[in-house]
């Protein structure tokens, strides 16, 4: 039970997680808005190939979130997370099945992608 704030540094988010991963120590969760994971997709991507453990939660997602406008709404990570080799994603429909995947997420190994919306 700890947190990492990495602010605007969705790289530096994905290294830190995928690097508390190493060795099974831990199960991390990164969470961000989905569209900014993309900035950190090389490394999501070298993660994968090095077998690394970690799950990544990205919200926002869709056409139309509302006021945060359109810089802000992710459709291409959907598409990012696919292109990962072995990668696992869910896309829960309501806060139900979103304490679901998450539990899902952190018994399954390797990638994983949470899609949520606002």
């Amino acid at each position: 039970d700890q947190f990492i704030e990495c602010f605007i540094a969705e790289q530096n988010l994905a290294g830190v997680a995928i690097g508390c991963g190493t060795r099974e120590r831990t199960i991390p969760f990164v969470s961000t808005f989905a569209a900014f994971l993309s900035r950190a997709y090389d490394q999501i991507r070298m993660g994968a190939i090095s077998q690394t453990n970690c799950n990544f939660a990205g919200s926002h997602v869709g056409v139309s979130i509302g006021e945060d406008g359109p810089s802000q709404m992710a459709l291409e990570d959907l598409a990012m997370f696919r292109a990962i080799r072995g990668s696992t994603v869910f896309y829960p429909s309501d806060a139900v099945s979103c304490e679901r995947a998450v539990e899902l997420a952190a018994n399954t190994k390797g990638i994983c992608f949470i899609r949520t919306g606002r």
